[in-house]
């Protein structure tokens, strides 16, 4: 719906749904492809907490993610 709308970011997309004053009806179809976004979405969250080491640290994360991945 995000790139239906021609909108670049979440907040530009909910911006647009408040302003809108139309009614946005989806096909079941469709509807049941988001639900399981949304739960991909979840799962994905929970697979990563599960495999994180320790306390959130950005730097440390940043500084692994630029040495592909090595400790």
């Amino acid at each position: 719906m995000k790139i239906e709308l021609g909108c670049q970011t979440w907040a530009d997309l909910l911006a647009r749904l408040v302003e809108s004053e139309r009614v946005l009806s989806l096909s079941q179809e469709r509807l049941a492809e988001m639900k399981t976004g949304v739960k991909g979405f979840l799962k994905l969250g929970t697979t990563v907490s599960a495999r994180w080491t320790g306390p959130p640290a950005v730097l440390e994360e940043t500084r692994r993610t630029r040495n592909h991945g090595e400790p």
